[in-house]
């Protein structure tokens, strides 16, 4: 299959017919930790590995998305979406879904001015298969993230 990249030098816009979006899928070489680029704009990350896998986000530029699937279920290990800086911070919030019908849901937000990191390390905070993010940077300085974690029992905020 051929790829093809869309010019913005006509006006006027255009037509992308077939869109496919970058997978990243199953950390190579076994590490468990991979730094985002920018030019990976619009992927989707996958959380395949049961080991656990952890994302750094790029430096902030403004319109930078990324979206983010566990497709298998974490053990141990954390899967986690940190950001590049202890200066950088994610805002926003998530919903969260237990599994334990009795248990219900909940929600968890964000602290726009102190959370650096979203940990899915344990069952209660969304580590589960079908926890569904998508992060948007928004300014130099801050990420919004949103979507649903999928959990058991009672469920815990991913952020710290």
């Amino acid at each position: 299959m051929t790829v093809q990249n869309l010019s913005r030098k006509n006006t006027e816009g255009c037509i992308a017919n077939g869109l496919q979006r970058q997978v990243i899928s199953g950390l190579a070489g076994g590490t468990t930790a991979r730094a985002l680029l920018a030019s990976e704009s619009g992927s989707l990350c996958m959380f395949d590995s049961a080991a656990g896998q952890i994302y750094t986000l790029p430096a902030p530029v403004i319109g930078l998305q990324f979206d983010f699937l566990v497709s298998v279920a974490g053990t141990s290990n954390s899967y986690s979406i940190d950001t590049d800086a202890a200066t950088t911070f994610i805002g926003g919030g998530v919903a969260a879904v237990s599994t334990t019908v009795a248990e219900g849901g909940d929600s968890f937000p964000a602290t726009i001015a102190s959370t650096v990191s979203c940990d899915l390390d344990s069952d209660v905070t969304g580590r589960l298969v079908g926890t569904a993010l998508s992060i948007v940077c928004i300014s130099s300085t801050e990420w919004v993230i949103s979507g649903v974690t999928h959990g058991v029992g009672t469920l815990a905020t991913p952020f710290a």
